[in-house]
């Protein structure tokens, strides 16, 4: 059997106050001494561990901020990816319009019945883009093609969809048909203009001078089988015309 070996510490208070003493074995206090040893080498390396997390956590939420920022960067890329894409299409479309001054002016000189575009033709030759319906009212699908019994054209979109005008003018005509629910005309001058039918509010009156892109008015929401859209023609010298000819953009 081992024998038993007592440590004995001794307090001494300063001042002549009462010493204090206790016991206590060998072994205990080199297991405490050991513990003491076990958790100082330990420590540090709990300490390492925290701080490797921390670091790990940090690269993963700037790795997580740099793909928030490469989606960004990429939408960006496709946004102007498809811009070049309308603003060639738009390019090649004068091309094919306008040609050489030649052409034109011999279109010029045509009946009336031979130029049905040369009032575009003209404006787009002189810079007067702003004036001509290059600009597509509203962004959707045309649920409803041009025709000759059917003079317009119908753009899918949402109910309450902004209405903007293709090109600046003077409104000439607001209110109410039973056809085509709340109508607004716009006057492009020379004998242009432009009509937006089944909307729900008009935000522009008779006699105002609205800008290339001003909102004039609000989408309904459809009645019976159809569906929201909105009734969009263009007149030229009193003629309809197909309204996807004079777009360029969206």
């Amino acid at each position: 059997m081992f024998k038993r070996s007592d440590i004995t510490f001794i307090i001494v208070p300063e001042k002549g106050r009462k010493t204090f003493e206790f016991k206590t074995s060998t072994t205990l206090v080199w297991l405490l001494g050991l513990c003491c040893v076990a958790v100082l080498g330990i420590l540090p390396l709990g300490i390492s561990a925290y701080l490797d997390k921390h670091g790990l956590t940090q690269k993963i939420v700037q790795l997580e901020q740099d793909k928030a920022l490469l989606l960004e960067q990429v939408g960006q890329i496709e946004q102007l990816e498809e811009m070049l894409v309308r603003l060639t299409r738009g390019n090649d479309q004068l091309r094919a319009i306008l040609g050489t001054p030649e052409a034109l002016d011999e279109a010029a000189a045509q009946p009336h019945g031979e130029t049905p575009y040369i009032s575009f033709v003209q404006r787009l030759r002189w810079g007067h883009v702003h004036t001509v319906p290059t600009l597509w009212p509203l962004r959707g699908p045309v649920i409803r093609p041009f025709s000759e019994e059917r003079p317009s054209v119908v753009i899918a979109a949402a109910a309450g969809s902004l209405v903007q005008a293709s090109a600046a003018g003077q409104v000439l005509q607001v209110g109410y048909d039973a056809d085509l629910g709340y109508v607004v005309t716009l006057d492009h001058g020379n004998g242009l203009l432009t009509q937006y039918g089944y909307n729900a509010r008009l935000l522009v009156d008779v006699g105002d001078y609205v800008l290339k892109g001003q909102s004039i008015a609000l989408l309904d929401e459809g009645r019976g089988s159809r569906r929201p859209g909105l009734h969009y023609a263009v007149q030229e010298d009193g003629r309809f015309r197909d309204p996807s000819r004079y777009r360029l953009w969206m």
